[in-house]
């Protein structure tokens, strides 16, 4: 299957341009927990925060898709535990599945959506990394993505909690599951969200008592100009994935209908942007993403049954993975030659639909893969710099 290349590899607060300066290469004794996070705004956000005041290395995959290069990035940083942050629609399960057989424990923080998945992270914040968010909250739409960027700075000068809202969000019930009493409460948004948080400003007022700042952040050309650029690029993707999976013929037509949705939402942003309509090319371009996951995860949905009773087609994503995790091995300095030779017999043996083979092989694979990756994990240590801010620590 066609999936995406690459993987960004963020440390702290990188993307929201906070300077880090660069510690020695890592001991062999020292432990390193990386955080896999898809690149949704609000998802990424959170890992950032943690990132920043735990010293967590954070990894991003595509939303909704699997790319074996995640893998592979993750391995080479000798984790002794993967905290995911987000639900399987955001983070494939596949990666779990990776990991473990690597010997990684895993931990998933994750809901439903977006606003479960929050509630997770700062429940599981305080409880795993003893953080304390000095009773102060910042509260900002949970697809607004210039709003979010603007708050995750906040909070982290702040040392506050980030929360996450949408038109349905109950405030009352939120605030007492993040254990908020009279607390610090500050809204961030952009215009585009002002009838979301109207609504959250009035539950605030009349049934928390509560008297709280507010932050607009303007919707400018450039802020427009990425949401547009980010709907774009999730079209691409839903387009292909579409194209190697195969739906049922109502799935199909659901999936093409809000293709064509998205499709006509980010034109209408274009169509506004160079109007120089900021705001409108914004909420039409947010919509336009919103509506390419939705083809996404139904996709993904898909490939994730076809992999599961699929054996030539999961024999050739295992290839494909391990291919990608010997040449990060090989870097480091590993001697493959063993792996290498099982990886040649496996594709010989998919070649001739030997499945009995096919079996035998991935078996002896993963043990020899284990082997080699426990035994080996200094290696990688070895060749790695990492941030030099405090690990595990309090905001």
């Amino acid at each position: 299957m066609m999936w995406k290349k690459g993987v960004a590899l963020l440390f702290g607060l990188m993307l929201v341009a906070t300077t880090l300066s660069f510690g020695k290469v890592m001991a062999e004794d020292t432990s390193v927990t990386v955080i896999l996070v898809s690149d949704n705004e609000a998802d990424c956000a959170l890992a950032q925060y943690l990132a920043n005041v735990t010293g967590a290395v954070v990894v991003t995959t595509t939303w909704g898709v699997y790319d074996p290069n995640v893998t592979a990035e993750i391995m080479s940083y000798a984790p002794d535990e993967v905290i995911i942050i987000g639900g399987p629609d955001a983070v494939v399960e596949q990666y779990v599945a990776d990991l473990e057989e690597l010997g990684i424990t895993v931990e998933r923080w994750g809901g439903q959506n977006r606003y479960e998945t929050n509630l997770m992270v700062m429940e599981q914040a305080k409880l795993k990394f003893k953080l304390m968010f000095n009773n102060s909250v910042i509260i900002t739409p949970g697809n607004d993505s210039a709003a979010i960027r603007a708050a995750l700075r906040m909070a982290v000068r702040r040392k506050a909690m980030i929360a996450f809202v949408n038109d349905t969000s109950n405030i009352t019930k939120l605030m007492l599951k993040l254990q908020l009493r009279n607390a610090n409460v500050t809204i961030v948004q952009t215009p585009v969200m002002s009838k979301v948080m109207l609504h959250i400003r009035e539950q605030l007022r009349e049934k928390m008592n509560c008297n709280c700042t507010e932050m607009e952040v303007n919707i400018t050309a450039e802020t427009a100009l990425e949401a547009i650029n980010a709907s774009e690029e999730r079209i691409t993707t839903a387009k292909e994935m579409l194209e190697n999976v195969t739906l049922s013929p109502p799935e199909e037509r659901l999936a093409t209908r809000m293709l064509n949705l998205a499709e006509k939402e980010l034109e209408n942003a274009k169509d506004a942007y160079e109007m120089g309509r900021y705001g409108k090319a914004y909420g039409q371009a947010i919509a336009a993403k919103a509506h390419a996951e939705f083809v996404i995860r139904m996709a993904s949905d898909r490939w994730s049954v076809e992999i599961q009773t699929n054996m030539t087609m999961r024999a050739e994503m295992y290839v494909w993975r391990l291919e990608r995790q010997i040449m990060v091995m090989e870097k480091s300095g590993f001697n493959t030659t063993e792996l290498r030779a099982l990886v040649d017999q496996l594709k010989e043996a998919i070649k001739n639909g030997d499945y009995d083979a096919i079996d035998s092989i991935m078996q002896q694979i993963r043990e020899k893969l284990l082997e080699l990756y426990a035994n080996g994990r200094g290696k990688f240590r070895e060749r790695m710099v990492f941030p030099a801010h405090g690990r595990h620590g309090r905001p």
